[in-house]
């Protein structure tokens, strides 16, 4: 039903991460069902990283989907990441997910508000408005900029975030651990509202190929105690927006 992108200003700050760990949090979380897409404008990690193919990726769904984009097509074309959710990997050359999304990004952003209960988490990589993943900003529900709290990511978070304000684009912060600034500063100092922080681990990608752990015991880790809360967060924002809406 919605559609959520997460993107960084930065190169290689998490996102990827928060993205799969999003996921494979979302249905525990929300009581709804979650497809994670790759859409990453310099080229996908994820079949390389967790252990995925290369194909079926967006690059076969485009192939079959150039006049209506289904569910049945969008299924047929993930895999399962973790034996735990359905995964839409991207091509590993840029310009190839550049020219796949330049057809069928619209499409892709909107056909999740017909799909019930099913919700679109896409990891956008770089968030650049002069590309083609641009549109999957312009047309996602909510977008999620993912920073480290550090110096050097903070100047490329102002300059995105004044950006995003001016084009009205529903944006929110998620700090990669809380370490050396404070969370809270970042997004004061970006204007943008903090959602929260995803805890920082470096066997992140390990833990998140492991899937998601026995309810029982996940709540009782911080990584993913704190990718449920950031989820809860989510859904809540997103669920007052809707009321807004029907509301006007």
């Amino acid at each position: 039903m919605s559609f959520i992108a997460i993107g960084s200003a930065k190169a290689s700050p998490g996102a990827t991460s928060l993205a799969v760990g999003l996921s494979l949090t979302w249905q525990a979380t929300t009581n709804r069902q979650a497809m994670l897409i790759e859409a990453d404008a310099d080229g996908g990690v994820m079949a390389a990283r967790f252990g995925l193919a290369s194909n079926p990726s967006l690059l076969e769904l485009s192939g079959t989907a150039r006049h209506e984009l289904s569910l049945q097509g969008l299924q047929t074309n993930c895999q399962m990441l973790a034996d735990q959710v359905p995964c839409l990997v991207a091509p590993g050359c840029g310009n190839t997910v550049s020219l796949v999304l330049s057809s069928m990004a619209t499409r892709l952003a909107t056909s999740f508000s017909q799909f019930g209960e099913l919700d679109g988490i896409a990891d956008i990589g770089r968030i650049r408005l002069n590309t083609q993943s641009a549109k999957l900003i312009e047309c996602c529900d909510l977008l999620i900029v993912v920073a480290r709290p550090e110096f050097e990511q903070l100047v490329p978070l102002v300059h995105l975030a004044r950006t995003l304000q001016t084009q009205n684009i529903p944006s929110v912060l998620v700090c990669i651990g809380d370490r050396p600034y404070p969370p809270a500063e970042m997004a004061k100092t970006s204007g943008l509202n903090l959602l929260g922080v995803m805890a920082h681990d470096s066997r992140v990608n390990q833990a998140l190929l492991s899937g998601l752990p026995e309810q029982s015991r996940s709540h009782r880790l911080l990584l993913w105690r704190t990718l449920s809360e950031l989820a809860q967060r989510i859904q809540q924002r997103l669920s007052r927006a809707s009321s807004s809406r029907v509301a006007a």
